[in-house]
């Protein structure tokens, strides 16, 4: 940690390890926690884009799982997920009722499953209602996934309250040990794109995450996020 002195302050943290529901952003974001063996190991409630506030803490970037497939079931809402390396028409429609009222889009199932090394993201489709979502990671690391998105949101519901832009190595630091790369963009004109462009995320994962963790000192973890198995 011989730079440590450049790490930008952490906000002040929100104490949250103990909560099997964990609240976001004045209470309009959620993730609750399935014990394990659950079929699905946590929900998410993602709201409405806010104009001003932009998109929630719970709804991700582009990213893929370098070891795991990704399973999503909507309980209530629409979703949108992109597959590949289109950013901006959803590759399916998932919904709790047969028609989306909003978008008029015909959706044809609530759930969907995905790959490892699979460009993707996924929002909420609706501008007025809660999106709420079943996520399962298999083959499943129970508590190495809750300590990821404990911290993650945590770190980024603690940044947005105190008003400061997160640490990107942070970030990188928490995705590293998700072995989750967020997707860098390659053009889908030249062959084999999305399969280079993982290679490339995963190799700035890699190069970020180890600055961050080893040169500037970010933690994997903090226990006002995660305490372990023991802690809960």
């Amino acid at each position: 940690m011989a730079l440590s002195f450049l790490r930008a302050p952490h906000p002040p943290k929100l104490h949250q390890a103990d909560q099997d529901l964990t609240i976001y952003e004045n209470n309009t974001s959620s993730v609750q926690y399935h014990s394990k063996g659950s079929k699905y190991m946590m929900t998410h409630t993602i709201p409405p884009t806010d104009p001003k506030e932009g998109p929630s803490i719970i709804q991700p970037p582009f990213h893929y799982h370098i070891y795991q497939t990704e399973h999503f079931h909507v309980l209530s809402g629409t979703a949108h997920l992109f597959f590949g390396l289109d950013n901006k028409k959803p590759t399916l429609i998932l919904s709790s009722s047969s028609s989306h009222p909003e978008t008029h889009h015909q959706s044809s199932s609530s759930s969907a499953t995905l790959g490892p090394k699979r460009y993707h993201r996924f929002e909420n489709a609706s501008k007025t209602h809660p999106l709420k979502i079943n996520i399962q990671l298999d083959p499943e690391n129970y508590e190495n996934e809750q300590r990821f998105f404990r911290n993650f949101f945590g770190y980024l519901n603690d940044c947005k309250r105190a008003q400061i832009s997160p640490s990107i190595f942070q970030l990188f630091v928490f995705l590293h040990s998700a072995d989750t790369p967020l997707a860098i963009p390659v053009p889908g004109i030249v062959p084999g794109a999305e399969l280079m462009g993982v290679y490339l995320s995963w190799g700035l994962m890699i190069a970020m995450a180890y600055f961050g963790r080893f040169v500037l000192g970010y933690k994997q973890s903090y226990p006002e996020y995660y305490r372990g198995v023991k802690g809960r």
